[in-house]
């Protein structure tokens, strides 16, 4: 949605037009038809009659809206506004959502909409405290926004532009096309601004669909991409009568062949008509690894590699142990090398380990003092990428999934941590009106996940990774109480490390990082932090968990849950599962684990109270529950990746 000044005048001047004639269908100029074809393309205004306009119902809804905050005088009138400023955009309902998902303002959204009267001081009436909330006027603009269905109209220049622009994320710079072009491109929501201030650009889900589609084809005079070409597509794809004028024109643009079959553009078109034609995708998923987790997958493969020459070198615990010890060594005295006594010189992250290792006199006990083995291990794990099993001798192992495979070659030139933050500059732009903050494009940037104007192939494998993975849970002690913390309204970034960091920003932030990776939370692009639904539930699950419990929940202590659900009777109504023990044997079996891992994790989910004597408890089943919310429940088709992907 785009309303800038021309936009809000055009709008108040029909409502007053219809009100004062009782009639419809104002006359427009012949010079003012791009700016009447941009509220157009928005479904606000409709075509009565050549170079006749009216507002479509919710077109009227707007500019009672906007009509009843300046009588209010909670903004200026149109003509009073600033050159260029943007009462609506992608920006402020990004800002609207937010503020709805979460029941408050953000920190970076409080000023742009309590400018625009969309926000306002709120006394909360169970506790009395007062917090930034939306007006009665931000709910209802957010409302419209979300009733209304775009048109989609591309001609053959519109193609020709969108073709010749980088998908993005980018800076807003980059996007070098004329405003009008801009205004339709956001209008039909291909493209949006990041919070709060538009500085940098990205096509939408739908839009990098749309731009898939006129890479392939698309390639013609007048209009080549329109609604009626979509649904003629749609119908042959179905084997529907189509008219021959309508196979003509699907032939003659590139979407099907002589055999009216599909071409690559057009099944690319299917998927923009999948797109248009549904609700926004509400989350944007994401991953997180850090440096010490990557080293550990490269340690495991390198152990894999020496076992096919000797069966006792398989990656078990003590193992992988040995090895990283080794490996540590070896990098810190790299880095004392490099550095020499200069401790301050070095990168924050590594001076109190290097201060410790030069006075280390046991470098084994140096080791387990500053690295979490078991830690990483759980970590990677709830990430899909190791799965913990057995060898030959019936030991605990682990092994590099698929998934683990593809980021170990990514990492082969340039071993680096890859945020959350990094990842979900690539991954929110498959909603329809988000962009990410400057910030997070800074950290994709670093991680090597963008490049110039578009994501690189490793950003868009990480992108697809996090939509792919099946997450466990985990959670570190830190991180439950983390979760604990968040009210049922969202809390700031800045509130919650006031309330909980401890003065570690390095470690609050990576703790963040992996709860939003978990889908366990979100960091919305206004500063603002809320529980995801799984986030809900798997907080109601470890709250009874005892506080000297390292790891509230783990991915073994999940697997056995898991495996003893599947063999065990659901009750709905007492919400537990009751379990046989005669069917534990199987459950073993199900787990794919060890038969002492199992033992160990069972022993430790009974200590927690998710598994009783014979049953999975409530507190049990909601681990099973969240788990069910941690990942996508639909595929997502893959990031527009140019010509190649």
């Amino acid at each position: 949605m785009i309303i800038k000044k021309e936009h809000a005048e055009v709008l108040l001047k029909l409502l007053a037009f219809e009100e004062e004639t009782k009639t419809k269908g104002m006359d427009i100029l012949e010079a003012d038809q791009d700016l009447y074809l941009e509220l157009q393309m928005q479904a606000l205004v409709r075509e009565s009659a050549p170079l006749k306009r009216e507002l479509t119902y919710l077109g009227k809804e707007l500019a009672l809206a906007i009509r009843e905050l300046i009588e209010k005088g909670a903004l200026a009138a149109p003509e009073k506004w600033p050159e260029g400023f943007r009462f609506l955009g992608t920006e402020i309902i990004a800002m609207l959502e937010a503020a709805a998902l979460s029941g408050q303002v953000g920190p970076l959204a409080v000023e742009p909409l309590k400018e625009r009267g969309l926000a306002k001081e709120i006394k909360d009436k169970e506790t009395g405290k007062e917090y930034i909330g939306l007006t009665e006027a931000g709910k209802r603009i957010f409302e419209i926004y979300q009733a209304l269905e775009p048109e989609l109209e591309i001609s053959a220049a519109l193609a020709q532009e969108i073709r010749k622009l980088p998908a993005g994320p980018a800076r807003a710079s980059l996007l070098t096309t004329d405003t009008h072009t801009k205004h339709l491109l956001e209008a039909m929501r291909l493209i949006a601004y990041s919070v709060p201030n538009s500085d940098v650009y990205a096509f939408t889900a739908l839009g990098q669909a749309v731009k898939k589609t006129l890479t392939y084809g698309g390639f013609g005079e007048g209009d080549v991409l329109t609604g009626d070409i979509l649904w003629a597509l749609a119908d042959i794809a179905d084997e529907k009568e189509v008219p021959e004028a309508s196979i003509a024109i699907l032939q003659s643009l590139g979407y099907i062949d002589q055999a009216k079959e599909l071409l690559p553009a057009g099944y690319w078109a299917l998927e923009v008509l999948r797109l248009w034609k549904r609700d926004v995708i509400p989350d944007a998923w994401t991953i997180a690894l850090e440096e010490e987790e990557v080293e550990i997958l490269q340690a495991i493969e390198h152990l894999w590699q020496k076992a096919e020459n000797n069966p006792e070198e398989t990656p078990t615990f003590d193992n992988l142990r040995a090895e990283m010890i080794d490996r540590k060594i070896k990098q810190y005295k790299e880095i004392l090398a490099r550095y020499g006594r200069k401790i301050e010189e070095m990168p924050e992250k590594y001076q109190q380990i290097a201060s410790q290792f030069m006075v280390a006199k046991d470098l084994a006990r140096w080791y387990d003092d500053n690295f979490t083995l078991r830690l990483s291990l759980y970590s990677l794990e709830s990430f899909n990428l190791i799965h913990t099993t057995e060898d030959h001798k019936g030991r605990e192992v682990f092994a590099l999934t698929k998934f683990g495979k593809k980021v170990l070659k990514d990492q082969e030139i340039k071993t680096r941590e890859i945020s959350s933050t990094a990842v979900k500059a690539i991954t929110i732009t498959r909603r329809s009106f988000s962009a990410p903050n400057v910030e997070w494009v800074d950290e994709a940037l670093n991680a090597g996940l963008l490049g110039t104007g578009e994501p690189t192939q490793s950003g868009f494998m990480y992108a697809e990774l996090a939509e792919s993975i099946s997450r466990m849970p985990h959670l570190t002690r830190y991180e439950a109480e983390i979760l604990a913390t968040i009210p049922a309204r969202g809390i700031s970034v800045e509130e919650l490390f006031d309330i909980i960091g401890e003065g570690k920003r390095r470690r609050f932030k990576w703790a963040l990082e992996k709860l939003e990776a978990r889908h366990l939370i979100n960091v919305l692009p206004d500063g603002n932090i809320m529980e995801t639904e799984a986030g809900e539930l798997l907080d109601r699950a470890v709250s009874g968990v005892s506080k000297n419990f390292g790891h509230p929940i783990n991915p073994l202590i999940y697997r056995v849950l898991k495996a003893l659900a599947e063999v065990g009777t659901l009750f709905v109504k007492e919400r537990r599962i009751r379990i046989l023990p005669k069917n534990i044997k199987e459950a073993v079996k199900k787990s794919g684990l060890p038969r002492d891992v199992f033992d160990e994790a069972l022993k430790a989910a009974r200590h927690a109270g998710y598994v009783g004597k014979n049953t999975i408890t409530e507190a049990g089943y909601l681990v099973l529950q969240a788990v069910e919310k941690m990942n996508p429940h639909e595929e997502v088709k893959t990031f527009y990746a140019g010509e190649e992907g």
